[in-house]
């Protein structure tokens, strides 16, 4: 029974990596983007400003990049990691572990990298394939920077296989931090980031945990200054003695010396102050929080009782320093000097995704999405359409009010997020006009039975929504004429998506297509012919050829 499961998986799988090489030989995504951004984007007269901090930009971000299916049983594939950058991603994440690996040319064992999802029935892929897929495809797309996560589960041996290969395939594309850079994706196009742990930052943090060790001290005898001294002295010169001897803290440093974004723990945001980067540190700080862990941290998990809320972010604006609580703002504070990196939760294995909006509208740069190909993906489609805009090329500057505000204004744009009281500034409406192009393969029917649910997401809570269209029943070209209205408080984060399905009370409802704009830069008061997509996120050519959508946007100052 159980040979008989590994079989249908390795053939489902196998099917997949045949769609994905078929898809990547094509410029499937490449010509995908152009299409849409062709047809409902405004070139946009002046380049994107890239010139500032790393923290001032959301980033395309990508979650468990290597998998090609599930979270449990799918396979770990370079095509995967190249699917991510074709279609802009900047962010890709590598599970590293130790492997023996036997060779016959050796005649035995020897070290070597592997990167999995580890713990699960997902297959194994030498590390350097993963970073060959990178070099090859990183800047297929855009010249961007491309920075890799690595979960790094490597002891000493591993983590100097890790380096040295990053070191030797990646070779001059590899960003090697330098005292005095200016660090922004302008200055680093062509790079590739490494962001992980550093053994130095996981002592602090575990120095950090140990916060009942102040109420010891307290039982003991205080030692006078001069034994305070000479016990520092004596500590330091036996930690001196053990790095000299010790290789492992040799190879650690040998990969610590290429880690730009450190990644460190950051569990309250209760002493939050602003900060401002000039983009010359030496260094910038990232933390991860899953989707649920970021809610929280964010003030942003549902209570109950809205006038308790109420009433205790009113005590915070008034006396901010005196509540046991972050500010309302803390968030929003702490990601204008550090990287926020949210990511599934981990009940998502079928490699579903979270609604990314709530992360992007708090500040968070690295909201990273599965993206895998899996039917109905909404927040998928949604963040395709968010870093859509600036010509695709995986950075988008946050809003000014998130880069520029005081504390105070950030309190109380975040009391206002979460009670969803943000004053509006503009209405989008959008004209729903017609669509066209299923052509064939709808067995007994001549013809699909076709409605539109058109969406906004991306920023607050309160922008949010969807509207149904009426059904055009029996027709390969339904035609709508209606018109929805979506009030937005934040307009800069909106996106709007489109999708079309076919109405089968039988056999439930099946999917035609979609396709997602940023708000910001699309079109407006003109009629827009848009391709739709597939849910591989490449031109829609099911039902015979491709299929549009006839739009029209327009917007209605508040």
């Amino acid at each position: 029974m159980a040979s008989l499961f590994k079989k249908s998986v390795a053939a489902v799988m196998g099917l997949r990596e045949k769609q994905e090489k078929k898809r990547l030989q094509a410029n499937a995504y490449e010509i995908a983007l152009k299409a849409v951004a062709d047809a409902a984007l405004n070139p946009g007269d002046e380049a994107p400003n890239l010139s500032l901090p790393l923290t001032s930009y959301y980033i395309n971000s990508s979650h468990n990049t290597y998998l090609n299916g599930d979270q449990l049983t799918s396979h770990s594939s370079p095509d995967s990691v190249a699917r991510v950058l074709r279609l802009g991603c900047r962010v890709v994440e590598l599970d590293c572990y130790d492997y023996k690996q036997y060779s016959m040319k050796q005649r035995g064992y020897h070290a070597s990298v592997i990167v999995t999802h580890g713990g699960t029935l997902c297959t194994k892929c030498k590390f350097k394939r993963m970073i060959a897929a990178i070099a090859e495809n990183a800047f297929f797309t855009t010249e961007c920077p491309v920075i890799v996560t690595l979960e790094n589960h490597c002891k000493a041996e591993g983590q100097k296989i890790i380096a040295d290969t990053l070191r030797g395939v990646l070779g001059d594309k590899l960003y090697i931090p330098k005292e005095g850079d200016m660090i922004t994706p302008e200055s680093l196009k062509g790079k590739v980031i490494i962001r992980d742990k550093r053994k130095d930052d996981e002592d602090k943090d575990k120095d950090k945990d140990d916060g009942d060790d102040t109420k010891v001290a307290k039982k003991h005898k205080r030692r006078s200054q001069e034994e305070e001294k000479a016990l520092a002295e004596h500590l330091e010169d036996a930690k001196k003695k053990v790095e000299d001897e010790d290789p492992e803290e040799e190879v650690a440093t040998f990969l610590r010396d290429l880690i730009y974004v450190r990644n460190t723990k950051t569990k309250s945001l209760k002493d939050v102050q602003i900060n401002t980067l000039t983009g010359k540190e030496p260094f910038v700080t990232s933390s991860s929080w899953n989707e649920r862990k970021h809610k929280k941290l964010a003030g942003l998990k549902v209570k109950k009782g809205l006038k308790k809320e109420l009433s205790a972010i009113e005590h915070s604006l008034h006396s901010p320093g005196s509540s046991e609580e972050a500010r309302p703002g803390a968030m929003e504070a702490w990601t204008r000097s550090a990287l926020a990196r949210v990511y599934p939760a981990g009940h998502r294995i079928k490699s579903d995704n979270y609604d990314p909006s709530d992360a992007w509208a708090t500040g968070c740069q690295i909201v990273a999405l599965n993206m895998q190909v899996t039917p109905e993906d909404n927040p998928l489609y949604t963040n395709w359409g968010f870093f859509l805009r600036k010509g695709g090329c995986g950075y988008v500057p946050k809003p000014q009010f998130l880069r520029e505000s005081s504390f105070e204004e950030l309190d109380q744009y975040a009391s206002g997020l979460r009670t969803q009281s943000l004053p509006i500034k503009q209405t989008l409406k959008v004209n729903l006009k017609s669509a066209r192009g299923w052509t064939k393969g709808w067995g007994m029917e001549e013809a699909p039975d076709v409605y539109c649910v058109v969406s906004i997401a991306g920023g607050p809570k309160q922008d949010r929504g969807h509207r149904k269209s009426k059904t055009a029943n029996n027709t390969k070209s339904p035609q709508f004429n209606e018109t929805f209205s979506f009030p937005l408080s934040v307009p800069e984060l909106a996106v709007v998506t489109l999708e079309f399905w076919d109405d089968d009370t039988v056999s439930g409802d099946d999917y035609l297509g979609h396709v997602s704009l940023p708000v910001q830069e699309v079109k407006l008061a003109r009629d827009l012919t848009i391709p739709l997509l597939s849910e591989s996120l490449t031109l829609w050519t099911k039902g015979g050829g491709q299929a549009f959508v006839k739009v029209r946007f327009d917007f209605e100052e508040a």
